[in-house]
């Protein structure tokens, strides 16, 4: 036991203990089990050597005393993996068990898209099931709807670069397949559980009705989490500014309008606590009518403990709600922790309710009373959540956004009264009266909003796209730099950390480029059976693919930004199939296309030809070669033969999907990408071959499935 010193009959103060947590240690624990599980499932035979070796670790420290929290930390972590595969063995794998086989299934359309809808359903032996069913655009169902058919299922795999196997399993979806045949129709007494969906469309009708689509949208999507309706161009803009956590529905839309409900409830109820009941019985309801997406649930869960604190008149803790509401939400279901929006969520809550308050008091005992104490906390706010969730940034998108910062200070207070009338007109669309004024001033509030961040987007610079390990590294390194100096005094220590930090990010950066110096970089991807290849080097590009979808072209556009391509030499447009080729404007706004190849009989719709007029358009109905004497040589059937590299050339071998015949010219090639769902009858070291996510497995032992939207990268040195 310490003792403290005594001198002059004075005895030294007593050592504050420090404060615990304990539920902020689980959510974190928790949150770590559930990467972990995300990670290596459904990789069989991980889980005890894991335990095992965890086990040891906590015993270890069991031996020492200062090491005991660690050992709890250890054990804890046992008991969360056990848990984890646990959840895994009796929810997904059951479901998994069905995959490659054709079923019956009947149920609920929870979501209908243009060719796929959620099904909530289940077999006829009982079962429940979520399939994600993808269709024909003819036989898209209705949301709402009792389906009864026959799916051919298949584990659940991505859709595009946006959905993947982790957003769908998040949401309890293990499997998909492709509709065979089926009937839809619609119930006379929709269940209880559809009450909260029909709802939100019921309202969201209403405000259509009252507004235009430029206004609408975004009033379905900042209040009832309805982005269905939301114009693609405001998104864009949204994203383009680093304001895009605005449209998701989370703790400022949540605190607002819960606000708003007990204004409304004080008026009619007195009693304190009969109004925090009434707020938490709003906020369970809220939660319900938005979807109960990642960002709400963790929002609502936080709310509900505060509320929850003040009828039992504690204080609330902003870290141990966030931990409870991490622990609650990934107890349910750990593939939540592998969801970017929920990662964004409590990234920027860590960022906004955490280390915002602690630096904004730093920063005012710097200025004194210069700087105004509400322009420090605001730009604190802004500043943390930003830097809180840049290793996120960095890591899905690959992007700085310079206006994030001063594009959240102007925006985000602007966005209050916005909010305000929004969630007032979504109340009361329907009321003849209110109803039309209501609408008048939410059309005022959003298009000044609006109007100003297309300013700012206008007058701001473009977001700086990276690629590559290092700037991953430099996010992460100055994302703990500033939570050491939130959360700690000590100044010289703080600009030491800062030192080695600049020193690290410095080092990481320059440790790349010298490694990627010389080098082309070889993207490969696959839609449906449409390829995409991209070959970039030295800030130009070579492009190829069958380029007939806006998501393929989305996909080429960020590549080419991450590897800082501004000049594409050439655009090959792999034939077809006869489907129409779709507007090639965000490529030539984008980038300086020098020229243009495809087949003679391409079918180019009136928006592609217009997009590619003045660029020179060469037809490849005879052997081309060109790039680089003759580097890359066009057959007229639309293969193409690539070769890359210094001494040791690679020699790469892209076939289209409608290419049959193949003229063979080497005796063996390095690497083959094709849209076949076989191999092709060539040799070559390795193949990536495209199929449909429900097809048969390749069994070839050097052949890769290049799954839908998902791509390859590799680098070769050149010359």
């Amino acid at each position: 036991m310490r003792i403290g010193r005594v001198g002059n009959g004075c005895s030294s103060k007593p050592k504050t203990p420090a404060v615990r947590r304990p539920l902020c240690w689980a959510g974190l624990i928790f949150f770590l089990c559930a990467v972990l599980f995300c990670c290596l499932y459904p990789a069989g035979g991980w889980l005890f050597p894991i335990c095992l070796l965890l086990g040891i670790s906590g015993l270890v420290c069991l031996a020492f005393g200062r090491t005991r929290p660690f050992a709890g930390f250890f054990l804890a972590a046992i008991l969360m993996l056990c848990y984890c595969f646990l959840f895994g063995k009796l929810m997904a794998d059951p479901a998994l068990s069905l995959a490659g086989r054709t079923v019956l299934l009947t149920g609920d359309v929870a979501e209908a898209g243009p060719s796929s809808f959620l099904l909530n359903g289940k077999t006829q032996d009982g079962r429940r099931l979520k399939v994600q069913v993808w269709c024909g655009t003819d036989m898209a169902p209705d949301r709402f709807q009792r389906f009864s058919g026959s799916v051919q299922l298949s584990a659940v795999s991505s859709t595009d670069r946006f959905d993947s196997e982790s957003y769908y399993r998040s949401r309890g979806v293990y499997l998909q397949g492709q509709l065979v045949s089926g009937d839809f129709e619609t119930p006379e007494v929709y269940p209880i559980r559809t009450w909260p969906g029909r709802l939100n469309e019921f309202l969201c009708k209403k405000v259509r009705a009252v507004l235009p689509a430029q206004y609408s949208g975004l009033v379905c999507a900042v209040i009832l989490g309805n982005r269905s309706y939301l114009p693609q161009e405001q998104y864009r803009l949204f994203e383009r500014l680093g304001v895009g956590h605005l449209l998701a529905v989370s703790g400022m839309h949540l605190t607002l309008i819960c606000g708003m409900f007990s204004l409304l409830a004080g008026r009619f109820v007195k009693r304190k606590s009969r109004r925090l009941l009434l707020s938490m019985g709003f906020v369970l309801f809220y939660m319900l009518l938005t979807g109960l997406g990642p960002s709400v649930s963790r929002a609502g869960i936080m709310l509900l403990l505060s509320y929850l604190a003040q009828l039992i008149s504690r204080r609330a803790d902003p870290p141990t709600s966030l931990g409870a509401a991490v622990f609650l939400m990934l107890f349910h279901n750990p593939f939540l922790a592998m969801n970017t929006g929920f990662q964004f969520s409590v990234c920027a809550t860590v960022g906004v309710r955490i280390l915002a308050g602690p630096l904004g008091e730093k920063l005012s005992s710097f200025g004194g009373k210069r700087i105004p104490p509400s322009f420090v906390k605001a730009f604190c706010v802004a500043f943390c959540g930003y830097v809180c969730t840049l290793p996120l940034t960095m890591i899905y998108d690959g992007r700085l956004v310079p206006m994030a910062i001063p594009a959240n200070l102007l925006l985000s207070p602007l966005f209050v009264p916005v909010l305000a009338f929004c969630g007032g007109l979504a109340l009361f669309s329907f009321v003849p009266l209110l109803g039309p004024v209501l609408a008048f001033c939410a059309r005022l509030v959003i298009g000044a909003f609006l109007r100003l961040a297309g300013l700012l987007a206008q007058i701001g610079p473009e977001p700086v796209y990276y690629s590559g390990v290092a700037p991953v590294i430099c996010a992460v390194i100055l994302a703990a730099a500033i939570t050491y100096g939130a959360l700690k005094k000590d100044r010289r220590r703080f600009a030491a950390i800062l030192c080695l930090a600049a020193m690290a990010c410095g080092l990481s950066v320059s440790t790349q480029a010298l490694a990627e110096n010389r080098q082309a970089v070889l993207y490969t991807a696959a839609f449906d059976k449409r390829l995409v290849q991209t070959i970039s080097y030295g800030g130009h590009a070579i492009v190829l693919g069958h380029l007939s979808s806006e998501s393929q072209i989305e996909q080429v556009v960020l590549e080419l930004k991450k590897e800082g391509v501004s000049v594409i030499d050439a655009l090959i447009l792999l034939p077809s199939g006869g489907r129409p080729r779709v507007s090639f404007s965000q490529l030539t706004e984008s980038f300086s296309v020098k020229a243009v190849f495809l087949s003679p009989s391409d079918n180019l719709s009136t928006q592609a030809a217009e997009s590619l007029a003045g660029i020179d358009r060469y037809d490849f109905s005879a052997s081309v070669s060109f790039w680089q004497n003759g580097r890359i040589r066009l057959s007229p059937d639309g293969v193409v033969r690539i070769r890359v590299g210094a001494k040791k050339q690679k020699n790469l071998l892209i076939l289209p999907a409608d290419c049959a015949i193949l003229d063979e010219e080497n005796s063996r090639w390095d690497l083959v990408v094709t849209a076949w769902d076989t191999p092709p009858p060539v040799k070559a070291s390795a193949l990536l071959c495209a199929r449909h996510f429900w097809g048969k497995e390749n069994q070839n032992p050097n052949a890769y499935l290049l799954t839908y939207g998902r791509g390859v990268r590799c680098r070769i040195p050149l010359d």
